[in-house]
């Protein structure tokens, strides 16, 4: 009996193994950025979170018959009559667009922070015009073009804004 033993040989491993590599490195950038899109979209969901909750006093606040004004009508730089309850506590809402303060001047009102549900994962900043939420946040709390995190200006005029920084994600 005559026996042939079949394989491959050695020239067509080498040939696969060659194949396997290439496709491994032009494979293998496309799977290290999920990690950066996750990011991303965590990011923007967190924005839209910002940004539901701006709506939501935005409207309480014209239910109360709040209207922006040019000049904070109480004239000595706290805004007594800019407060919207909430049920679960109050928020100062800035007289000149009508948004959540990030950290109003009254000490016992609401930060923007605590409309918000966040894990450990985040580092935030926050002052009375900013809250900055994300992944790599700026050491000072002052917004960079540096990072992955959102920007939350609550002076913004004619209206607050959401930003989102991804250099750094």
């Amino acid at each position: 009996m005559n026996r042939t033993n079949r394989g491959f040989t050695l020239i067509e491993l080498i040939i696969v193994i060659v194949i396997l590599g290439i496709l491994a490195v032009v494979a293998a950038p496309k799977f290290v950025d999920l990690s950066s899109d996750a990011r991303i979209a965590t990011l923007t969901g967190l924005s839209s979170q910002v940004k539901a909750t701006i709506t939501l006093a935005q409207a309480k606040a014209r239910v109360k018959g709040l209207k922006p004004v040019a000049t904070n009508p109480s004239g000595n730089g706290n805004q007594e009559g800019y407060v919207v309850d909430f049920g679960f506590g109050s928020v100062e809402v800035d007289f000149r667009n009508l948004c959540p303060e990030s950290r109003g001047e009254m000490e016992d009102r609401l930060t923007m922070l605590d409309f918000i549900n966040l894990s450990d994962e985040f580092e935030t900043r926050m002052d009375n015009q900013y809250t900055l939420i994300g992944y790599t946040v700026p050491n000072n709390g002052t917004p960079t073009n540096q990072g992955c995190y959102i920007i939350y200006d609550s002076f913004g005029e004619p209206n607050c804004t959401v930003e989102i920084v991804t250099t750094d994600c």
